[in-house]
């Protein structure tokens, strides 16, 4: 699925049945073509023929309205909140409603709204109560890992939120004197706050 261009150019279409006309092309490369009943066909550009083709719209008009709402089936732009991404899926659902003879709308209106779904899925989470604890010790563990470097602690130390909710924070290391535990806790309690901190000694290689 891609957004449709109107072209009626037969340019590099060699050998294109003369009995379709073609009215445009999806930005996949595919070729959109009407035939003598009126229905409109996809034809695969990359198939090395033009047997490979499949219904696309039933009538040009169903074609039109696909274009004028394919707006909607694009990727979000990654500023659009939440409240215009539940605009943009109502108006996929809507547009749908009824769509029996254009498979392409449905096909493409599929994909849109699943990708939709998983957006606003993951928007709401990361503006919930466990979402915004998840992503301040993320930033927790940024701020450690650089305060550890910063002291001149030895070897690689990951620091990671290990639950779903931000409320424990793991930190990997060698933990070896004079970089103990005690001395990593130590060092680390005023940005770790309220979170447990969990210590997890780096698994040593096997002999």
């Amino acid at each position: 699925m891609g957004r449709i261009t109107m072209d009626a150019r037969r340019d590099g279409l060699d050998g294109f049945p003369s009995e379709f006309e073609v009215v445009g092309r999806d930005d996949l490369g595919d070729v959109l073509a009407i035939d003598g009943k009126g229905k409109v066909w996809t034809f695969a550009h990359d198939a090395g023929d033009w047997h490979d083709r499949s219904k696309a719209f039933d009538s040009v008009q169903l074609l039109h309205e696909h274009i004028a709402c394919q707006r909607h089936f694009e990727v979000p732009p990654a500023d659009l909140d939440l409240p215009a991404l539940l605009a943009r899926k109502q108006a996929i659902e809507a547009f749908l409603k009824g769509r029996r003879g254009a498979p392409y709308s449905r096909d493409a209106g599929k994909t849109a709204l699943a990708d939709l779904r998983e957006e606003i899925a993951d928007r709401r989470f990361w503006s919930s109560k466990r979402g915004r604890g998840l992503a301040a010790c993320q930033e927790a563990g940024m701020r450690c890992d650089q305060l550890l470097r910063d002291a001149g602690a030895p070897g690689e130390w990951m620091c990671r939120a290990v639950s779903g909710d931000g409320s424990v924070l793991g930190v990997m290391g060698d933990f070896t004197p004079p970089w103990t535990e005690a001395r990593v806790r130590e060092l680390l309690a005023p940005l770790v706050g309220a979170r447990e901190l969990r210590l997890l000694p780096r698994p040593q290689p096997k002999p």
